[in-house]
């Protein structure tokens, strides 16, 4: 492996498309994917040092199990640096289908890590039904109940410890954009909050609505960003939700470890130990 420090360095953002032939992979697999296709293209990606060198592939916001993205972001840093047009030919040529490349740009070594940049995030929920499947009205209802409240908690998983969160406050906007006779489809329109500490997930937003039992499809059209005027000048119409807004009131602060002291023994009738973090709950917990 060449020394990668004596030579210049070039982040570039790419625009893409997570389609359906992949959508059931996780954001581990996702990673080694784009590791695959850059290194198949024959592109210098340059490689973090220690005992286990990671490629410098940085995703905005990892994407669940089953969804799908028409605008995904990913940072890569290649050393030495590629034209953008050479680099954009030889990325669409070693893609797997599900992956299709949109655009790409060079962006600022010392730019903040896309993942501390986002704000905000637009869902479509699809959701299947045969005419009649699904009542009319039914959904509508069920919108505007979700919506009149002022809590819905949740439960997520990080690394095996359990907590709750209210998902209501991420919620900014929901609406029902009606039923496609030809497709059999039901869409609804979904705004969420995307901030650190503070997601709102369309999954858990489907349960609430208590349409879990069709269907469905989950596809995210565009991720905002604190970055972007744009983004921010259409996002300040909203809260800015807090972690502690939403977390529980009732959940009992963690104890911190002394330090050169052992942790505690967990018996074995212990059901919510948590385990040591892995890379991809790191990755994709929105609410870390």
């Amino acid at each position: 492996m060449t020394d990668d420090n004596e030579l210049p360095r070039q982040r570039v953002r790419l625009t893409y498309e997570k389609g359906e032939a992949i959508k059931f992979i996780g954001h581990q697999d996702e990673f080694r994917l784009w590791e695959r296709a850059l290194r198949r293209a024959d592109l210098p990606l340059l490689y973090k040092q220690g005992f286990n060198p990671q490629p410098h592939i940085q995703f905005a916001a990892p994407l669940g199990l089953g969804m799908t993205g028409r605008a995904e972001l990913v940072d890569v840093t290649f050393s030495p640096p590629v034209e953008l047009g050479e680099l954009a030919e030889r990325i669409r040529e070693k893609l797997p289908p599900g992956a299709l490349l949109h655009g790409l740009e060079e962006v600022d070594l010392k730019a903040k890590a896309l993942q501390g940049l986002t704000i905000g995030a637009d869902y479509t929920i699809v959701l299947f039904a045969e005419p009649g499947q699904i009542a009319d009205g039914l959904i509508q209802a069920r919108i505007d109940e979700f919506g009149a409240k002022s809590e819905d908690w949740r439960q997520r998983e990080r690394g095996g410890a359990k907590y709750r969160y209210n998902l209501r406050p991420l919620i900014f906007e929901m609406r029902y954009e009606g039923y496609d006779l030809a497709t059999e489809e039901h869409r609804i329109f979904l705004r969420v909050q995307q901030r650190s500490g503070a997601t709102g997930r369309p999954d858990e937003v489907v349960d609430a609505l208590r349409l879990d039992d069709f269907a469905r499809a989950l596809h995210r059209d565009r991720i905002y960003f604190e970055d972007n005027p744009e983004d921010v000048a259409l996002m300040a119409a909203y809260p800015v939700i807090t972690q502690a807004e939403v977390a529980d009131p009732d959940a009992l602060p963690k104890r911190k470890q002394r330090r050169g002291r052992k942790p505690k023994r967990v018996t074995s009738g212990s059901t919510d130990a948590p385990g040591r973090k892995s890379f991809a709950d790191k990755a994709a917990d929105e609410f870390a």
